[in-house]
């Protein structure tokens, strides 16, 4: 039975927490509850986003830390500017949590300082044991993450899926028959390369573990954003041209589409390790543009709204199968 991956998350924090009470309890630790909190906190949707925030929790704590301390023992030590402080950090630690987040945790940290100096006492040894036990939380969080229930990004299948919507956004403008009319929202393909971007910052510390190398998964999103900024600049231009192209020019950009597809068809089955077809070269598409303007260059030179629109679209049709083409080579070469 396959455990939905909130399941998982649910048990990994459980565990996690389980670990870090019994060392605490174990070692007598007097503010184990830093390991605790840290390793629930840490405990994220998938192994590398918990390497991430690890990380980022680690540094920033200690940065924090030492900025936190610092200052407090440079300020004077009385209740109006310790609760200023306090509020100060409080602020910032929530303003900045969906802005930057490293920013949040570091205010978090000196929140921290100011907090046990406002009730009590701050003090080196209380820094070391901050940090130290942030440190402790974060491995729990790391090593449960890792082998219990592990949740790692299928990188294959990240591409598959977002390849597919840029192939449906391709099909629906160009074989939909009221496609004058209906207009592709070019945003969402725009927002959907942003999640896949965003959420490639964890996947490279999941590619420490991986065949596949940062240089090579750079690469790959690199020339996955410049295919769909080219299906983006590709729709727009159909959308504004498609009134001005005659039934020849269409049925040659309906051969580009076809030489489209087949080689996104390729490529998706090419990650999911399916067989396959090698993909179409470009020059396809290329050579095709080159002889028409051989044999019209009259046509081609004269800019009007029908010649520029068919010619435009031709280009954004070599480019974009020229991306795949790379694309291809790229998943061979890194053996995704």
């Amino acid at each position: 039975m396959k455990i939905r991956a909130t399941t998982k998350r649910a048990f990994q924090a459980a565990t996690a927490i389980f670990i870090a009470e019994v060392i605490s309890w174990h070692f007598q630790l007097e503010r184990g509850y830093w390991v605790t909190l840290t390793a629930m906190a840490l405990t994220m949707q998938t192994w590398g986003e918990s390497l991430m925030r690890s990380f980022e929790r680690v540094s920033m704590t200690i940065l924090g830390g030492l900025v936190g301390t610092a200052l407090y023992f440079i300020v004077p030590r009385n209740d109006v500017i310790l609760v200023s402080c306090l509020l100060f950090f409080v602020f910032f630690t929530v303003y900045m949590r969906q802005i930057i987040y490293l920013a949040s945790v570091f205010s978090l940290t000196c929140f921290v300082v100011f907090l046990f100096a406002f009730i009590s006492n701050w003090t080196l040894s209380i820094l070391y044991e901050r940090i130290l036990e942030t440190i402790l939380g974060a491995a729990i969080a790391i090593i449960v993450g890792r082998f219990f229930l592990p949740a790692q990004t299928n990188i294959a299948n990240l591409f598959v899926d977002f390849f597919g919507k840029i192939n449906a956004s391709i099909r629906l403008t160009f074989e939909n028959k009221t496609s004058r009319e209906f207009s592709i929202p070019t945003q969402y393909l725009a927002f959907e390369n942003q999640k896949l971007r965003k959420s490639a910052l964890s996947i490279r510390y999941e590619l420490l573990f991986h065949r596949m190398s940062n240089q090579d998964f750079n690469a790959l999103l690199t020339q996955t954003t410049l295919c769909t900024q080219t299906v983006i600049y590709l729709i727009d231009a159909y959308l504004w041209y498609a009134p001005y192209l005659n039934q020849a020019d269409q049925d040659e950009i309906a051969m580009a589409v076809k030489t489209t597809h087949y080689n996104m068809e390729a490529l998706m089955r090419q990650l999911k390790h399916k067989k396959h077809n090698a993909i179409l070269p470009v020059a396809r598409v290329s050579e095709r543009l080159n002889q028409l303007i051989k044999e019209d260059p009259g046509h081609f030179a004269s800019l009007d709204s029908e010649a520029l629109g068919f010619f435009s679209l031709m280009y954004f049709f070599a480019q974009l199968n020229k991306c795949l083409t790379e694309i291809h080579t790229i998943i061979n070469k890194a053996a995704i």
